[in-house]
């Protein structure tokens, strides 16, 4: 498994979240070198941006899944159940992507949160 085919099989959803999390985790990296509220309003606000379009892109890739999965012209009732989990491996991939700058992001502002308080 490459990166570049772990983004492939995310479909088009994975742009916007890689965007959006790597603008996420520019704020949070902001805040964590100089902490001040409006930062942390920035970033908590592209945090949530992150969070709405993994959930978008990985909830079109399951509405794909489903519409290759009711035609029985492209999918035969013998590769139902192996093509349904492969649809579902790919469908998670803006999740999984996205979980990364989610996790970040919140690590970054407990450092500027530490921070903000030492210069207190």
């Amino acid at each position: 498994m490459t990166l570049w085919l772990f983004f492939a099989e995310g479909g088009w959803g994975m742009w916007p979240t890689l965007l959006f999390g790597f603008v996420a985790v520019g704020g949070a990296a902001w805040f964590a070198m100089r902490p001040e509220p409006r930062r942390l309003a920035f970033t908590g606000a592209m945090w949530l941006t992150l969070a709405m379009s993994m959930a978008n892109a990985t909830w079109t890739n399951l509405a794909a899944v489903c519409s290759t999965l009711e035609n029985p012209e492209r999918v035969p009732d013998a590769e139902l159940v192996r093509t349904l989990f492969a649809g579902l491996k790919e469908a998670s991939r803006p999740a999984a992507l996205g979980g990364v700058f989610l996790t970040l992001v919140p690590l970054l502002l407990a450092v500027g949160a530490l921070r903000g308080r030492s210069s207190d």
